[in-house]
């Protein structure tokens, strides 16, 4: 009699970023059948952001969603290009970019918000909530 091996123990499903990455890949076909095919979940992010401070420079952006500065420059272009957000020069500093919600990101935030729910949910439909918490409890954990 031989021992089944089971699939999640032998490469590469046993490594961290493998699943990290399928699961992304499992978020974003989520997000685009749920959400939104024109606003991506990081575009979300910011838009949550924005509501939340108010205004903000891309710098402070860049800390509160975990983004680099050229990544940052590239979405801020993109989502003023849609309307979403506006960018003006702050008064106080011509080096520095100030950026706020327009009233159509603040009705696109809106709008997604129970939209992200829904992604979520689809997600880890499959999950307990005791499962639930653990892999927020464990992503968090890995992040920190």
């Amino acid at each position: 009699m031989t021992d089944a091996v089971d699939d999640r123990d032998a490469e590469p499903q046993r490594h961290v970023g493998y699943l990290t990455r399928r699961a992304q890949q499992r978020h974003m076909a989520a997000w685009t059948r749920i959400a939104s095919t024109e606003i991506s979940s990081v575009q979300y992010t910011i838009l949550v952001v924005l509501d939340r401070l108010g205004e903000a420079s891309q710098r402070v952006l860049c800390d509160e969603a975990d983004l680099d500065r050229s990544t940052i420059a590239d979405l801020v272009a993109r989502m003023e290009r849609k309307g979403l957000i506006a960018r003006q020069r702050d008064p106080g500093d011509a080096r520095r970019n100030t950026v706020t919600l327009t009233d159509a990101g603040r009705g696109e935030r809106l709008r997604l918000r129970p939209l992200v729910e829904q992604v979520q949910e689809a997600l880890m439909a499959s999950m307990s909530e005791e499962d639930r918490r653990a892999l927020r409890a464990g992503l968090h954990g890995l992040l920190d």
